[in-house]
């Protein structure tokens, strides 16, 4: 399930085994608390508990040789385990193959061993989206962010080098990028602001604060935003 109780301010995977004594998976922040560092917390457990949601296995990508790569964690994965996971779906699947899940731009993955459990801590300075599943709703603009990423992979078949930019990019580069998107087909569309106010006046806000506190990130994503959507070579 998701926040139930207080995130460590910098969690590790020994004191994230505190927060989620009793829960599977825990996130912070939640809409609409600020967008960053966002956590998402997940125990894997040697035996299931029953009392709960009980991870059982976690998807997720990474950038290798500059190019997208599954993994997956699981109680048996080596660890301590401390590198970058890239953009894309964060996938929670139980022993009943019911799932939960996160898109995210990247960041930081630590794993570690802690009680007889798994416990993963994964940290972005990016939003961490709820994409629906059993203990949980979808958050505002998720939806959104899977159509982007949509994008972002067809540009990675006809834009040269895109795949490689776009991996080498900071996850508020590629967060930037999915605003400027979003902005764009907003302020093209008069009825699509009218049936999303919410949204429309999140991404503005977003805009402002990535334009004042993170100039290098914002600019960095509005070529990415450039690139991803140029016409195809013909």
């Amino acid at each position: 399930m998701t926040l139930t109780r207080p995130v460590p301010l910098q969690p590790e995977p020994a004191s994230a085994a505190v927060a989620l004594a009793d829960l599977g998976f825990l996130a912070s922040p939640e809409p609409p608390d600020p967008p960053g560092p966002a956590y998402l917390l997940v125990a894997i457990r040697d035996v299931p508990t029953l009392r709960h949601y009980d991870p059982e296995v976690v998807d997720y990508w990474v950038t290798t040789d500059s190019r997208g790569a599954a993994r997956t964690l699981t109680r048996h994965s080596p660890v301590p385990l401390a590198t970058d996971f890239s953009w894309g779906m964060i996938r929670i699947v139980d022993r009943l193959a019911v799932t939960n899940s996160y898109l995210g731009f990247g960041g930081r993955l630590a794993v570690d061993r802690v009680d007889g459990a798994q416990v993963a801590v994964f940290t972005s300075p990016a939003p961490l989206l709820r994409r629906g599943g059993h203990s949980q709703g979808w958050d505002q603009g998720a939806d959104s962010v899977g159509a982007f990423f949509s994008r972002f992979l067809l540009a990675v078949d006809y834009v040269p080098g895109f795949e490689a930019r776009v991996a080498r990019a900071d996850p508020l580069a590629r967060y930037a990028a999915f605003v400027v998107d979003g902005l764009a087909r907003y302020r093209a569309s008069a009825p699509l602001r009218d049936e999303q106010t919410g949204l429309w006046h999140h991404l503005q806000a977003e805009e402002r604060r990535l334009r004042a506190s993170q100039p290098d990130a914002w600019s960095e994503g509005e070529e990415l935003w450039r690139q991803a959507t140029a016409s195809p070579r013909t």
